[in-house]
């Protein structure tokens, strides 16, 4: 019998309607792969008053106390979903941004949840969403609360940079476990900066050859490595998170994708905190689960 633990995946947990939502969401992901689950939750308490002054001790103890219930409670959930799944939970007092980020060292995938698509564009920045999005390190899923639950391909967005294709291997990966099929889009845009959503998106059949070259030279030895995934290449002309947005939110309903893997570039300073306008952008409207993906560090 093997003495490595199983590759797990983490999801943060405070008990509200969203993060139950992502954990119920990380358990099928997990199960689809034969993965483990941590749940984690933070009990920190903010700073009131004189920081001497803290907390009296019984009520941090409620405070654990009532975290444990939590996490006892959502895991029996899980449980009830998928028998066979291993549930681990974690309780700390560290910041839930840090204690995500730290944890997510040893995950296969780290889940977060959020409100919902649309709606957290303002909210978003200095959440834990996306600070754990921005700074973790392993892949980040954001599960909007609201999502559909629909059933049709992955969408990966690809631009033929080196660094963007650990996202198109996890993309073809998911669509593989999950059966589905493959969308690839690529964006150009010559006119950049505008903001999201100020212009029509433009689907491209025979104007951009050299894009359409791009994305099949990227895409090919992938398709070799998984020949069951079928797979779809479109090119528009638009800002990349317009693009990617418009195809999840317009495309006809057996298309419409039910996940979506975005690249991110950086892991720390202003780049890492930054995230990306594409990724953010994405997270922000989306309406399906989003998938940041950065490059492994060399």
């Amino acid at each position: 019998m093997s003495t490595h633990p199983r590759p797990l995946v983490l999801v943060g947990v405070d008990g509200s309607p969203q993060s139950i939502a992502a954990a119920q969401w990380a358990a099928d992901e997990a199960a689809r792969r034969r993965q483990s689950v941590q749940l984690l939750y933070s009990a920190s308490l903010p700073v009131i008053g004189y920081p001497a002054l803290g907390y009296p001790a019984d009520f941090i103890e409620f405070t654990d106390r009532e975290g444990r219930r939590m996490l006892d409670r959502v895991a029996q959930q899980l449980t009830a979903l998928h028998p066979d799944l291993e549930v681990g939970t974690v309780l700390t007092r560290t910041d839930p941004r840090r204690a995500l980020v730290d944890a997510s060292e040893g995950a296969a995938l780290t889940v977060v949840g959020s409100r919902g698509g649309g709606r957290m564009q303002e909210v978003l920045l200095g959440s834990v969403a996306l600070h754990v999005t921005a700074r973790g390190r392993s892949p980040v899923a954001v599960v909007p609360y609201d999502r559909d639950n629909r059933q049709g391909p992955v969408l990966v967005g690809v631009d033929g940079r080196a660094d963007t294709a650990a996202a198109v291997g996890f993309a073809f990966d998911e669509a593989a476990v999950r059966g589905a099929d493959l969308i690839a889009v690529m964006a150009f845009d010559n006119k950049a900066g505008q903001g999201f959503a100020r212009r029509s998106i433009i689907f491209e059949v025979g104007e951009a050859q050299e894009e359409h070259a791009v994305i099949s030279e990227q895409l090919a030895g992938w398709a070799e490595k998984y020949p069951d995934v079928q797979v779809h290449e479109y090119v528009f002309r638009g800002q990349v998170a317009e693009c990617l947005v418009g195809y999840a939110g317009h495309a006809p309903s057996v298309q419409r994708p039910q996940l979506i893997v975005v690249g991110s570039r950086g892991r720390s300073g202003l780049t890492g905190f930054l995230l990306g306008s594409t990724s953010h952008a994405v997270i922000a409207h989306a309406a399906c689960p989003v998938i940041v993906v950065r490059p492994p560090v060399s």
